[in-house]
């Protein structure tokens, strides 16, 4: 039964200084779930017995199977802090987020919609690869986070590590942290250091805590220096600074020192930290675990549990051994203690938080009515709320309000400024919004249905939710591909929350058919939703007519064809094709001219390719250079770091595909008339060509293509958009090919953790795989090595199956996206392994096997 009612819950929502927002994120099986465990506990969502190992949020049947969380869930709950009196009740709205790499961008979208995050690191692996991408994408969103470093009863009991070096893990762990803080945060919280004050952890400031999820304890410094206060006659704000960093109590001095030798005796002292903080769990954990007598509690461990203010009920007396631990840590330094206060007084509240956040989010002028509403965190102003994902009414949920919804969406969203409520009339505006003088992707007139508190499996209806606040929104769901802004119906010129962006690509592919033709308008419907249902996931149709299903990785493929055959096209039996890679197609050199004339032979068309550099490609993929610049300002841009001739950046006229890809087009001639009448069809041109390029009809990326020269008929009846529309797609063709075309490949970053005697092992498959290893090194404090290598994406099929069965399930692989490269090989060379891909991605597209030539679409004066 839970610890509060609806019509408390309600009442907070108003209160926004009363509201926290949170994002627990972590890298895999680090323990976000068994800790969220804890706070739904004290919630009273689930019975204290059971935390640790219900798993309350992992409600998909997927992430039941599987032991992993694959969808981010958010629980809204009521907390007291820092005592049981009704005026210290908070709202938190716990979004628990995947550890997967494969499913970042469920953690990218809970991110969006929180104003805190609480990092959780395994005591014992330490920071991983994932655990800094997070991070990244938290402060990108200007997340402040705080700390947990979890699973430390690891370090007590199976590493047995003496109190110092439990400390040396905590430092390394902390200053970890801090670099990754310091390198991505660095220049984004400086904007607004005065709002957000130090984002730096620290234990003395109270932003870290120290437990175990499982056994569901935990603690801070500040619940230590309460309980040392009146021992040493100081305030708890003095004690706490000394149980951290080089302090040293001198019992023969009766002082506090910075050295660790006694200046009286000689002898070594123990580190404050040590002594008063983790003595005594070390203690507790030695004396349960000697005991010998399963019936009772012995008389030296009661006078223990005594000073530690912990009563225990008759049966706990006849639990085993492991089981009494977990019962007295967890009445002793309860963990949801220690995170709340963490996330009650280390974490902002909307009003403070949209306060520095504001400026990121809104793409409006900042100074109009909008942008002002979001900054203050104004429930009277104008609704603008921002739906970050679409949930499946029929995964994980018991509502029984929602039977007979099968095939409909919640829009999971937060309320940024004026309260949604029932029967609002709302103005839709999707990704691919352009202006407020253009239609493109704005619904206007949709009803929102009901508005919905959600609570894990079960969500709650409510009249309405104000500003500051996560909610579900439900029947607008028809109008919403997977992410879009809301704003009152009458608002047009509002202008949308930014998009988001991700952290993976959908790199991974496969095709999919139904077994029976009758079958396939259930299968595109089955496909529109498992697309809305996930972020990230695309499901396309290509030019052979094949459906195609693009995700992160193996494991997310996986999940997605599973809930597609089980949820979204039941009854419907799917073929599938073998998983396959999405290349890109870029060139090496600059080519000479290449012609294309009009079918009529009245107009011609002069293109030459270029490549363009890495850097240049960065800046555009991470929005940096776009469509949407101010032409000044791009203008230095290029003539600074680039070089490129003045004025020639107000002359790009696209990039591609889908207007924003890393690909161009630029103006470079001199003096031809008609030139701005055929540049829509240039463009139009050019957005299909980048997108299926000439070498095997895979998108282009890092592309120059300079318009060097034109001729054009004086009769716009002859110079139409069928005219130039084929000429130009043949001059894009030509002058790719004739420019060395080279194929580019997908390269994961797999981290492996694994003993030192499986070394050998891992090597022989990562070399076999045309792998690179990069670095090689020993996790400190544990007899484990941690090896970080570059892998083929199309040479990652089976590699966790292959570790596993090479090192007798010792090895852990972890697959990210990290770049693409280009294979430096002959194209047209038979015996290289480049050619026989690229034959091989032809004919699975159904063209011709043959490698196409640039004489193939290049056109020639006499004739």
């Amino acid at each position: 039964m839970v610890n509060f009612t609806l019509d408390q819950l309600e009442k907070l929502l108003f209160q926004k200084e009363r509201i926290r927002n949170i994002s627990v994120i972590a890298h895999v099986d680090h323990g976000k779930s068994t800790l969220t465990d804890s706070l739904a506990a004290a919630a009273g969502f689930i019975d204290e017995e059971v935390v640790g190992e219900k798993r309350v949020l992992d409600i998909d049947k997927n992430e039941i199977e599987k032991g992993i969380t694959i969808k981010s869930t958010n629980l809204s709950f009521v907390l007291n802090y820092p005592n049981n009196n009704n005026d210290n009740q908070y709202v938190i709205n716990l979004i628990d987020c995947p550890g997967h790499v494969d499913f970042s961008s469920e953690v990218t979208a809970a991110l969006r919609v929180s104003d805190g995050a609480m990092v959780v690191v395994d005591a014992v692996e330490g920071c991983r690869s994932q655990t800094e991408t997070v991070l990244r994408q938290a402060l990108q969103e200007r997340i402040k986070v705080v700390l947990m470093i979890n699973k430390v009863d690891r370090l007590i009991e199976e590493l047995q590590q003496t109190p110092e070096e439990c400390y040396q893990s905590f430092v390394r762990i902390i200053e970890n942290v801090n670099v990754t803080i310091n390198t991505y945060g660095a220049n984004i919280m400086n904007e607004c250091k005065e709002l957000i004050g130090d984002i730096g952890i620290n234990p003395i400031r109270g932003n870290v805590a120290f437990g175990s999820g499982k056994m569901g304890w935990g603690f801070t410094l500040l619940q230590f220096a309460e309980m040392y206060s009146e021992k040493f006659k100081m305030s708890k704000e003095k004690v706490l600074t000394k149980l951290w960093g080089d302090n040293y109590y001198d019992y023969e001095a009766k002082r506090w020192t910075t050295k660790s030798i006694s200046s009286k005796t000689g002898k070594a002292l123990k580190r404050g930290f040590c002594e008063f903080v983790i003595e005594p769990i070390f203690k507790v954990f030695e004396k349960v675990k000697s005991r010998t007598n399963q019936e009772e509690v012995e008389e030296e461990l009661e006078k223990m549990i005594k000073r530690m203010n912990v009563t225990l009920k008759l049966e706990d007396h006849k639990k085993d051994n492991k089981t009494l631990l977990k019962t007295i840590m967890r009445k002793f330094l309860p963990a949801s203690n220690a995170m709340t206060e963490m996330i009650v007084l280390h974490l902002p509240s909307p009003v403070i938080a949209q306060q520095y956040r504001y400026s990121l989010l809104y793409t409006g002028d900042l100074n109009d009515k909008y942008a002002k509403a979001i900054k203050e965190c104004d429930s009277e102003g104008p609704l603008i709320m921002f739906v970050s994902k679409m949930i499946p009414m029929s995964f994980g949920s018991n509502n029984n309000n929602n039977s007979g919804n099968s095939g409909r969406f919640i829009a999971f969203g937060r309320v940024f400024a004026g309260t949604i409520s029932q029967s609002s009339k709302v103005r839709i505006m999707g990704p691919a919004f352009e202006d407020i003088n253009s239609k493109k992707d704005v619904f206007v007139g949709g009803t929102v249905q009901r508005t919905l508190i959600m609570m894990g499996k079960n969500n709650e209806s409510v009249a309405q939710v104000p500003a500051g606040n996560v909610l579900g929104v439900m029947g607008i769901d028809k109008y919403i591909v997977k992410t879009c802004t809301l704003t009152n119906e009458s608002n047009n010129d509002c202008y949308p929350i930014r998009n988001m962006k991700y952290s993976v690509n959908p790199v991974v592919q496969i095709a999919v058919e139904p077994e029976s033709a009758s079958d396939i308008q259930k299968l595109v419907e089955g496909l529109k939703k498992l697309a809305k249902s996930d972020p990230l996931v695309e499901c396309k149709s290509n030019t052979s007519g094949q459906h195609i299903i693009a995700a992160a990785g193996e494991l997310h493929l996986e999940i997605c064809l599973k809930n597609l055959e089980d949820e979204f096209c039941k009854g419907v039996r799917i073929k599938k094709s073998q998983p396959v890679v999405n290349f890109m197609e870029t060139v090496s050199e600059k080519c000479e001219p290449c012609l294309s004339k009009t079918a009529n032979s009245h107009n011609r068309l002069y293109f030459e390719a270029e490549p363009l550099s890495e850097e240049f490609i960065k800046l555009i993929e991470d929005g940096t250079i776009g469509p949407n610049d101010d032409l000044n300002k791009r203008c230095k841009l290029l003539e600074t770091q680039f070089g490129w001739e003045v004025g020639l950046g107000k002359k790009i006229w696209c990039f591609g595909p889908l207007d924003k890809g890393p690909n161009i087009v630029v103006n470079m001639c001199k003096s031809v008339d008609f030139l701005n009448e055929i540049q829509d069809y240039v463009v139009s041109a050019f957005q299909q060509a980048s997108l299926e390029g000439a070498l095997c009809g895979e998108p282009m990326r890092g592309i120059r293509f300079n318009l060097v020269d034109a001729q054009l008929h004086a009769d716009s009846i002859h110079r139409g958009a069928g005219q130039i529309i084929p000429a130009a797609q043949k001059a894009f063709q030509s002058s790719q090919l004739r420019a060395k075309t080279k194929l580019v490949e997908p390269i994961y970053l797999v981290e492996i953790q694994c003993p030192e005697e499986c070394m050998g092992s891992i090597y022989g498959v990562i070399t076999k795989r045309r792998g690179t290893i990069i670095d090689t090194e020993y996790l400190q404090g544990t007899p484990l090595l941690n090896i970080k290598c570059y892998i083929p994406v199309v040479e990652s099929f089976g590699l966790t199956e292959e570790l596993r069965s090479e090192t007798g399930g010792q090895a852990f692989p972890q697959c990210t996206f990290d770049h693409w490269k280009v294979i430096n090989q002959d194209i047209m060379d038979e015996n290289c392994q480049v050619n026989k891909l690229v034959r091989d991605i032809r004919k699975r597209k159904g063209d011709k096997e043959e490698i196409p030539n640039y004489t193939d679409f290049l056109d020639y004066m006499n004739r």
